[in-house]
Formats: structure tokens, sequence, C-alpha cells
């Protein structure tokens, strides 16, 4: 009889959901039995007010059915990350312990106490990257690293021929504040200098007045997702370097790399484990370098093809669903104490 996992994810669009869960189901569902719980709650159409109640009615409703699961796998806090409880998690824990904390942002930097707390009561805990892994092995030696993945059998190469050269950035709108000024004004200069070079955008909101050079903007859409991504020729990803941005688990990257793009990153975080400098694209670590490193793939086609084959090899090798599939089964057997979690 198989064991029974339940998933307890924000909501089913979430980047940690869909890439650190939904990705696995598949994989899962040959194994285990999978029962998905989305946390989040908001019906817009009922009041603030309501949906707090109806959102704690959730959460009790949960916590009464958790004995009927092996393994309570849980992606960041049940209640708001605001609040220092975790008073739901502990009620959980102790109808049932076996409780897996999986993160992949620098949540303690927004409430330290709370996450410590969560990563305390928990069998096991998974973490994105190293930095985050540091983190948690203070308060949990049953720490292990599996990174955020992406399946490469969906994930592409374009075979489109282009006469243009699209530089582009994916990302939520939250993080155009990585955009230093001196990128900025790299970019509109290649742009004005080049009339075979344009800039696309693919994010939830348009960019903010500062960013004032002619782009493409497109939504961003799980059903469109792989396809808008294929138009991009060299992709972005900077970073101000902070406690939270070292966290992050530099997925932007590993995107584009399964799409064969060459990136520019800040170095910043895993972004130095994602990037090999030189060979998949270009590490940034003074904002002077913008400049050079982004026209250095504009202009040399050759280097910038290579550089994205690269990338796509890296990431099939260390970022690959499937591949990374094997560690996470592993860790649905092991416990504190060294014995199986649950039987295999």
């Amino acid at each position: 009889m198989k064991k029974r996992i339940l998933f307890i994810i924000k909501n089913e669009n979430e980047a940690s959901s869909r890439f650190r869960v939904s990705a696995y189901l598949p994989y899962l569902k040959n194994d285990f039995e999978c029962e998905i719980f989305y946390s989040e709650y908001n019906n817009k159409k009922i009041p603030k007010f309501l949906r707090s109640i109806i959102k704690r009615v959730r959460f009790l409703k949960l916590i009464l059915n958790v004995t009927q699961y092996d393994i309570l796998f849980m992606q960041r806090p049940m209640s708001s990350d605001k609040k220092k409880s975790t008073n739901f998690e502990h009620m959980m824990a102790k109808l049932n312990p076996n409780i897996i904390f999986d993160f992949d942002d620098a949540l303690f930097v927004q409430n330290e106490e709370k996450i410590i707390s969560l990563i305390k009561l928990s069998k096991n805990v998974i973490c994105g990257n190293n930095y985050l892994a540091h983190f948690s092995k203070q308060y949990n030696p049953n720490t292990f690293i599996v990174p955020t993945t992406i399946d490469t059998s969906k994930f592409t190469p374009s075979t489109e021929k282009k006469d243009i050269i699209t530089l582009g950035w994916t990302g939520t709108s939250g993080n155009y504040v990585n955009f230093s000024d001196q990128l900025l004004d790299a970019i509109k200069k290649i742009l004005s200098d080049n009339n075979n070079i344009k800039f696309l955008f693919i994010c939830d909101r348009k960019p903010p007045e500062k960013f004032d050079f002619p782009y493409d903007f497109i939504y961003w859409a799980k059903e469109s997702e792989v396809k808008d991504l294929q138009k991009i020729d060299i992709g972005l990803m900077p970073l101000i370097d902070s406690p939270w941005t070292r966290g992050k688990c530099g997925f932007k990257l590993i995107q584009y790399g399964s799409i064969a793009i060459a990136s520019i990153g800040s170095d910043v975080g895993v972004n130095s484990e994602i990037i090999i400098d030189s060979q998949t694209g270009y590490l940034i670590k003074n904002e002077d370098e913008w400049m050079n490193k982004i026209q250095e793939l504009v202009t040399n086609i050759n280097s910038r093809v290579q550089m994205g084959i690269n990338a796509r090899k890296k990431i099939e090798q260390d970022f690959d669903t499937s591949e990374n599939y094997i560690k996470l089964k592993k860790i649905f057997y092991q416990s504190e104490s060294k014995k199986l979690l649950i039987t295999p």
C-alpha cells in the first residue's frame, strides 16, 4: 500500500509550489498517494474579516485530518508571515510529527522567530540552496538541499531563426528593484546604439517609470511560459546584494539555461553556482561591468550560442526535475533518528 503525503502549499501558481511540488507530482504519484492543500484563501468577494475566519476554519479542519497522512510536506508558514505565531503548525505537529518543511527564500530575514520555530518542530527540513541550509542547520541537523528544478523535456531551446537580438528578464514585479541605475543606463545605451536589439519583460506588471527605454512586454502566463521565454537571446538576473537576495535560488537563470539562453547575473548568492563564469554566461561583480558583458554577448554570436549550449548542459546535469526527484524521495525515507520516516 502506498504511503500518503499531504502537500501544504500557498497556491497553484506560486513559483515554489509549481517547481518544488507540482513538477514532481508525475514521479511522486508512482510511489505515493499525494494530496494538496492550498493555504491561501483570497476570495475578494467576501469581506476581509470573514476571509480571516474562513481561513482559520480551513486550517482547523486540516489539522483534525493530519493523522491520515504519513508525511506532511509544508511550504512556508500556514498563517500570515507578519505574525510570529506558529500555533497552527504546533497543533499539527502534536497530532502528526512527520513534518517536512521546505523553503526556497530567506524567510528568516522577514520573520526570524517564526521560521526558527518551524524549523525546530519539523522532522526534516529541505532548503533550496546552501545559504538557506546553513541557517536551518543551526536549529535542525536534519536539513537537506534540493535546488529548485525544471523539466528540461518541457523547457527546451527555440529552433526559430531570429534577425533581432532580444535581451530579456522574467520575474515578479517586486524584483524590478534589483535593476541598478548603472544597468538601466547600460540597457538604454545599447538599445539606442543598435537597431537590431530589443528588450523584453515577462512579468505580472509593467516596469516603473524609471525604465525609460523602449521595451516589449508580455504578461506572464503559465500556458505560454515556455514560448515566451524562447523569445529571449540573452537573459538577465540582476540582484542587489542583501541577506534576502542571498537566499534566492536563481530560478531565472535555471529557466534561461534550460532554453539554452546565455545569462548575465549579479555575483550574489546561488547565481555563482548556476552560472559558470565565461562558460555559460557572465557573473557581474561590479555594476560597471554590465555594459561590457551585455555588449560582448550582443556582438559575438558564436560565443553567445556556445554559452547557451553549455548552460543547457549545466541545467540538465544539476537542475533537472527527474534527477532531483531521487534526492527528494530519499529524504522522505529519513528521520531525525536515522530510522525510516515511512516504510518504502
